[in-house]
């Protein structure tokens, strides 16, 4: 079976005081978040095929612990982690989007400016706005994709017995509420 835990980091990946940059954390978060739709349908097509095998390279003692999960749970698994996938790189185009139209508005567009807009009739007005609303949308969608990633890591926990109870509930009330985004967002076009 694929591994889904995630890899070790090495010196090589973090600066000599052992934690990296907060830029460096965030853009890491973001590219876990993306990757899981992948690794998703990957474990969910080693579970179908009956797949019992880690990637090579992999320590040596997860295929002990791989053996005792059901094939069904690591399905079950790949499908969560798919949905969260999804639903994060929903996320990723919304908070680039909310980069694009928020600090970076005039540049992007040349909108109609005028009384009732927002920001008043000027198009530095409507940058304005655009630029300060926008923050905090950044900000949470930022704190949002951590939390999904701390949410997946439990997930895993929970695959092997490790987590508490609250993991599958949890990861199943953010993927339907994720969904659920998607769907309207959708729905608005």
């Amino acid at each position: 079976m694929t591994d889904i835990i995630t890899p070790r980091r090495t010196d090589a990946d973090s600066p000599v005081s052992g934690r990296s940059t907060f830029p460096i954390r965030w853009l890491q978060s973001i590219g876990y978040d993306v990757r899981l739709a992948v690794v998703g349908a990957q474990t969910m097509a080693d579970a179908a095929l009956g797949e019992e095998r880690t990637e090579p390279g992999r320590r040596e003692h997860l295929k002990e612990e791989v053996a005792g999960v059901r094939p069904a749970a690591v399905f079950a698994h790949g499908l969560m982690t798919s949905v969260l996938g999804v639903v994060s790189c929903f996320l990723v185009l919304l908070l680039g989007m909310a980069i694009l139209r928020g600090p970076f508005y005039g540049l992007v567009t040349d909108g109609p400016y005028g009384p009732g807009t927002w920001g008043g009739p000027t198009k530095t007005g409507a940058w304005a706005a655009h630029a300060v609303i926008s923050v905090p949308i950044v900000v949470g969608l930022l704190l949002v994709s951590r939390g999904i990633q701390a949410l997946h890591r439990a997930l895993v926990r929970r695959l092997y017995g490790l987590a508490g109870r609250w993991v599958l509930p949890a990861t199943i009330a953010t993927g339907a509420a994720g969904m659920w985004l998607i769907w309207s967002w959708i729905q608005q076009l």
